[in-house]
């Protein structure tokens, strides 16, 4: 029996026409090993009728089933795209060329954009001994990590429907490089500064497995409800601008901007979280100099809009040589 080694696995990814429709995997997206964690879950059902035993369960059937998929790494300018449209769901792509330019926001229920949904996800799971696809995926949590001294990196999870047996594709990777975090730019309530040492930022949208009665084991939909955006900062503590936008609820406007390269090659990964409410600021003495760290909560506001409008409490650029469509 040959035993299957973890390296030699690897994930591919498509947008659906049809939720839980699984369709081949139209891209790869690099994953480390421990954040990587698909998995099946079957509800259990017991028969516990008595029968004058001393028994607790006499059957066992399977109930609604449905996957939920984990997975991580380090963020590449081009692949990010589908984590963060698969959470938020409004994109607008321009340019005629490389490099495009894909604005990401929350996609809201108005006439022109549906269900507010965003676009359900088939990941494919190639992991040695053989291969699955996990249809049907909505992306419920994404987080990011952002070190000076690191690179930046990315969570995800997702919520689908039960997974299924398929063929292995060939796969082919992007050929741009990580995220560094030393290449990035911040910006609070409109001013420049480099005191920003470390950061993460988390969208979390409640997700559930919807069933209804239809002769159907997996779900009749999986529904992403509202989105929160919350996160912190750690500031080397020059003085007291951050801790007074606490006190005083001043709501900065905080932009991360990570861009390098430039002409066709050119990628970007930003933020802007308009009204970045400081709901906590903390001094810290646990170094040879003073930090603060604040909590934040992004409020949804007009801005950060996409083309569903409504209110957002974020919006993501993304630039790389991925063409309108690509994400949504």
């Amino acid at each position: 029996m040959a035993i299957q080694a973890t390296s030699k696995s690897f994930l591919g990814i498509a947008l659906e026409t049809t939720e839980g429709t699984p369709v081949a995997a139209t891209d790869y997206i690099p994953v480390t090993a421990g954040s990587f964690k698909p998995t099946d879950i079957i509800a259990p059902l017991y028969d516990t009728g008595l029968r004058g035993s001393m028994v607790e369960n006499y059957a066992y059937v399977q109930g609604r089933r449905h996957t939920t998929f984990d997975f991580g790494g380090p963020v590449f300018a081009d692949t990010i795209g589908y984590v963060l449209a698969g959470c938020l769901g409004d994109v607008v792509t321009t340019g005629a060329s490389a490099p495009y330019t894909h604005a990401i926001a929350l996609k809201n229920q108005v006439a022109s954009a549906g269900d507010a949904q965003p676009k359900s996800i088939t990941f494919t799971d190639y992991y040695g001994a053989s291969i699955r696809q996990y249809p049907g995926t909505a992306i419920s949590d994404v987080g990011l990590t952002f070190n000076a001294d690191g690179m930046l990196e990315y969570t995800a999870k997702g919520m689908g429907w039960a997974s299924i047996a398929t063929t292995a594709p060939t796969p082919t990777f992007s050929t741009i490089l990580p995220t560094q975090v030393w290449t990035g730019t911040v910006t609070v309530g409109g001013t420049s500064i480099s005191n920003a040492v470390t950061g993460s930022l988390n969208l979390v949208r409640k997700t559930d497995a919807i069933f209804g009665i239809a002769n159907i084991q997996g779900p009749y939909q999986i529904f992403q409800g509202a989105l929160t955006v919350t996160g912190k900062i750690t500031f080397v503590m020059e003085d007291d601008t951050q801790l007074t936008n606490f006190i005083s609820n001043t709501q900065p406007a905080l932009v991360f901007n990570w861009a390098t390269g430039s002409g066709s090659t050119a990628t970007q990964v930003s933020f802007t979280a308009t009204k970045g409410a400081y709901t906590v600021a903390s001094i810290e003495r646990s170094k040879d100099y003073v930090e603060l760290t604040v909590d934040f909560n992004a409020i949804g506001n007009t801005t950060d809009v996409g083309a569903s409008t409504g209110y957002s409490p974020i919006k993501f650029t993304l630039k790389n040589a991925k063409p309108s469509g690509t994400y949504q």
